[in-house]
C-alpha cells in the first residue's frame, strides 16, 4: 500500500499497483464498485461507468461520503454523495463509479491537477499555481 484515507465511515487504500481498494460503509456508493452495499473487506474501486477497475492513481482523499482519486495523467476522479456538487462533474447526481471532475472554464485548457485532498466537505485541487474547491457548504 502507498496509501491510506478514511471517510466518515468508509475507508480507501491505494496500492502499488495503481489501484484504489475501498471498504466500510456505502450508502452513497463511495465505495466506488458500482453498488451501494456494505463492504466489510476492502473491494476494487471500478472503472467509469462501472467497466474494468480504476487504475493509474496516484493519490487518494476521502470525504464524508464521497471519494477521490488523482491519476498519473492529472486527472481527478471522484464518486459517491453528490447532494452539493462535491463530485465536481457539474450535477448533483450521485455516482457509485468514479466520474470525471470537470476542471473550471477559468482554469484553461491543457492544465492538469497535481494535488488532492478533502478537508470535511469541501473537494480541493491544485491547478498549475492556482487552487480550486470544488464544493463549499453553505
Amino acid at each position: 500500500m502507498t496509501a491510506v484515507a478514511g471517510g466518515s465511515s468508509h475507508s480507501l487504500a491505494l496500492k502499488n499497483d495503481g489501484t484504489v481498494w475501498a471498504w466500510g460503509n456505502n450508502t452513497n456508493g463511495q465505495l466506488g464498485d458500482n453498488s451501494e452495499t456494505q463492504r466489510l473487506v476492502p473491494v476494487k474501486v471500478a472503472g467509469q461507468g462501472g467497466s474494468g477497475d480504476l487504475t493509474n492513481v496516484k493519490a487518494i482523499a476521502a470525504g464524508s461520503s464521497h471519494s477521490l482519486a488523482l491519476k498519473n495523467d492529472g486527472t481527478v476522479w471522484a464518486w459517491g454523495n453528490n447532494m452539493y456538487g462535491q463530485l465536481g462533474d457539474g450535477t448533483n447526481t450521485p455516482s457509485s463509479t468514479p466520474v470525471q471532475v470537470k476542471l473550471p472554464s477559468s482554469a484553461g485548457g491543457g492544465l492538469s491537477m497535481t494535488v488532492i485532498a478533502v478537508v470535511a466537505v469541501a473537494a480541493i485541487a491544485a491547478i498549475g499555481a492556482a487552487v480550486w474547491f470544488f464544493f463549499l457548504r453553505k
